[in-house]
């Protein structure tokens, strides 16, 4: 099923406590200003089930580790590690500073 990213910011979230510190200026305090605009989940409803299984992670945010991937020339493996322990990959992907977003 499509998992959905929520409109509502938390307080918590590393691009509210940590984006003077990556960056605004930054390439990945750039992504979390853009959180919502570039990538809509709805936008990849088709790809998925809609009525089985469980949520997914969001197309939003596989679409913007695609972006982290591409420009810190990183392979999958790195991938999860960063968006695990990289406070600059929390910031882009507006994650809480304690969330491993992938499996």
């Amino acid at each position: 099923m499509l998992g959905l990213r929520t409109n509502q910011r938390g307080m918590f979230e590393a691009d509210h406590l940590y984006l003077d510190y990556v960056g605004r200026s930054s390439f990945y305090g750039f992504l979390a200003g853009q959180r919502g605009q570039l990538f809509n989940d709805e936008e990849f409803a088709e790809f998925y089930c809609l009525n089985n299984g469980r949520d997914s992670v969001p197309p939003s945010m596989l679409a913007t580790v695609l972006l982290l991937q591409t420009h810190d020339k990183v392979s999958d493996d790195e991938v999860k590690a960063r968006a695990d322990f990289d406070i600059r990959w929390k910031v882009a992907l507006g994650i809480a500073v304690d969330d491993k977003p992938f499996g």
